[in-house]
């Protein structure tokens, strides 16, 4: 039988910046796409919301492979998501860079139940795609498939615990969501952000007397209009929040697979971030929380004369071959050094902000050196367009209810995005710490490259007055604060998995 001959692994043989891509599920819509459909009643058959859609996952996706070690991939959308399976339909250039991804675990597909690659599944597939899944295995013959694990037992534990129990404690724990983050991450006002915390009791409630939740039947309850299947994505905004609701739902299903291994969410730009989950007591799996202060000393030792000349990266067809043979060049193996170097042993870069500043000035550097190379792949004078690209270092710490970001670029700044949530304000809390290398211009982050890592954790004492305080010393060491024009869900983003979510 195909697909006989691959390596059956688990969590731990995985590489150490190893991602699931949010933009492969089906449902995922960017949300200016979503608003528009919701605005104009249109369902994700409909021509022009499918040709949008997929050019957009088609950019995420490769983005992620040319952005992380390995990309997981669920097994059934190979057979029935059109922007994968397409690379492997037909003969040519993308089928034999698919192939080879395949066969090098760099493409790894991950089985949630089923025991083979080409088992006979339950979920509906396209038949051009089923029948060149099993021929591009028959090819392949060899690469690495994941499940949680290969003891049936086992795997259906795991399953349940970290998959399905995971996504229906998310909707129960929606009661507690803070107002304060709501009208930051949906740009709402007070007013607005009271009335989605009482429809977020209402998911509470609904989901309290069911025993366990799949997404189709709570998107049949909140989201889609009645009598629809939710695979056709009917979103009905006549149910207050529809898309709102949507967003949060789909956020939480596709991080728990990616906790549940250990390794990293990929959020797309154009999507809600993972902070809106609002994880009061989500810890990251690497080293210790840093204080503000060792945060802002780190932050005072990165350069702040990059070298930020715009580039000619052009862009415009790029396919999946492009990506392979980048991933063979010397410019990507020195950046994922350097990536893994700057995540390795968060503690020491608080304790050493020298070693901060190298390291992700390595990281900008080698990247920048990538996307070099990868325009010169594509071709971009044979394609007559080029894409011009400014790229900018930008760290943001994010805590309940708002985000400051310090933004490297040729007038280095801060932009502060909502406010401290009342919930944390006089308690002790953790703040995440992003790293990114982003386009200047965020308009365009679903057309550029960018690459994006959760770095470490800040920990407050008490923390509004710590937070204000940050600011403050900010400002104080020469970041004049400016209007935001950066928001946190215009990047695609590596969400640090959570620590307790991994399998044990």
């Amino acid at each position: 039988m195909p697909g006989e001959e691959f390596n059956k692994i688990v969590n731990c043989d995985l590489e150490p910046v190893a991602v699931v891509a949010q933009c492969l599920d089906n449902q995922w819509v960017p949300q200016e796409l979503l608003g528009s459909m919701l605005e104009g009643g249109r369902s994700l058959r409909d021509a022009k919301v499918a040709g949008a859609r997929l050019q957009a996952v088609r950019h995420e996706y490769l983005r992620a492979i040319l952005n992380a070690q390995q990309v997981i991939v669920n097994r059934a959308f190979f057979l029935n998501n059109q922007a994968v399976y397409q690379d492997f339909q037909h003969g040519g250039a993308s089928r034999d860079a698919f192939k080879e991804l395949l066969r090098d675990a760099v493409i790894v597909p991950y089985l949630y139940r089923e025991t083979t690659l080409v088992a006979d599944q339950e979920f509906t597939v396209q038949s051009e795609g089923e029948r060149a899944w099993r021929e591009i295995v028959a090819d392949a013959g060899t690469g690495s498939c994941l499940r949680l694990s290969w003891d049936e037992d086992e795997n259906t534990r795991l399953t349940d615990l970290k998959l399905k129990d995971s996504f229906h404690d998310q909707l129960l724990s929606m009661a507690r969501f803070r107002a304060e983050s709501l009208m930051r991450d949906f740009n709402l006002d007070e007013e607005g952000a009271r009335l989605l915390k009482a429809r977020l009791r209402d998911v509470s409630r609904w989901a309290v007397d069911k025993e366990s939740v799949v997404r189709e039947e709570f998107y049949r309850e909140f989201v889609v209009a009645e009598g629809t299947d939710p695979a056709e994505g009917t979103y009905d905004r006549s149910k207050p929040f529809a898309g709102e609701l949507k967003q949060l739902a789909d956020l939480k299903y596709n991080t728990s697979l990616s906790d549940a291994v250990g390794r990293y969410p990929l959020t797309p730009a154009d999507s809600l971030d993972r902070t809106a989950l609002q994880e009061l007591d989500r810890a990251l799996s690497r080293g210790t929380a840093v204080s503000a202060d060792e945060l802002v000393r780190m932050l005072q030792q990165q350069a702040f004369a990059l070298v930020q000349n715009p580039l000619d990266v052009g862009l415009t067809g790029l396919d999946l071959d492009h990506v392979r043979q980048a991933r063979g060049t010397d410019e990507w193996r020195l950046y994922k050094d350097s990536l893994l170097r700057l995540l390795r042993e968060p503690e020491l870069l608080s304790g050493t902000p020298e070693a901060f500043r190298d390291r992700s000035q390595d990281v900008y550097d080698r990247y920048v050196s990538l996307a070099e190379r990868l325009g010169g792949i594509v071709g971009a004078r044979r394609a007559g367009v080029a894409d011009r690209w400014q790229p900018i270092i930008k760290m943001s710490i994010h805590t309940l209810g708002s985000v400051v970001s310090v933004v490297f670029g040729e007038e280095p700044c801060i932009e502060v995005v909502g406010q401290v949530a009342d919930s944390v304000a006089a308690t002790a809390s953790k703040g995440v710490v992003r790293f990114a290398v982003v386009g200047r211009d965020q308009r365009r982050a679903r057309k550029q490259l960018e690459t994006s890592v959760d770095l470490m954790q800040v920990k407050f004492d008490r923390t509004r007055d710590e937070w204000d305080g940050l600011i403050r010393r900010m400002q104080e060491a020469g970041f004049p604060r400016r209007a935001a024009v950066h928001r946190p869900e215009e990047e695609a983003t590596l969400n640090a998995p959570d620590e307790n979510g991994g399998i044990g």
